[in-house]
């Protein structure tokens, strides 16, 4: 599953349309594989959905989502926003924040965990796998 963020604003000002996720959820196609939408008004004439994809390529979720949007906005509620981004949502500080916090020797103590493993976890020189 993979949650993609659209941002969206409106000119003049507009209040979120009632019919939004209902409209979202009905428009959506099977090969969309959507999954659940969180509407959330983030100031005036501005709005982000919260798109939630079971969809195994996080590449193909995007594309569901951008779909989507484009038809909420031609065809759907949204044909007085205009659509600013489209995308997966990476929280780049709060991973950096992890690794900084992670001690050297993991979290077993044997130097190895899931942000910094150790040179023995890929051997280049060792057997491909294709």
């Amino acid at each position: 599953m993979h949650l993609i963020h659209a941002h969206w604003r409106a000119l003049p000002e507009q209040q979120t349309p009632d019919s939004l996720m209902a409209w979202l959820k009905a428009s959506a196609v099977p090969a969309d594989a959507l999954e659940h939408v969180s509407v959330h008004p983030t100031g005036p004439g501005r709005l982000t959905l919260g798109l939630f994809h079971a969809l195994p390529r996080l590449r193909d979720a995007e594309r569901a989502a951008l779909r989507l949007s484009r038809r909420a906005c031609d065809d759907g509620p949204l044909h007085a926003y205009t659509l600013l981004s489209c995308g997966s949502v990476m929280v780049p500080c709060y991973h950096n924040l992890l690794l900084a916090e992670t001690p050297d020797t993991g979290e077993d103590g044997t130097g190895q965990d899931r942000f910094r493993p150790g040179a023995n976890t890929w051997d280049p020189s060792g057997p491909r796998r294709d």
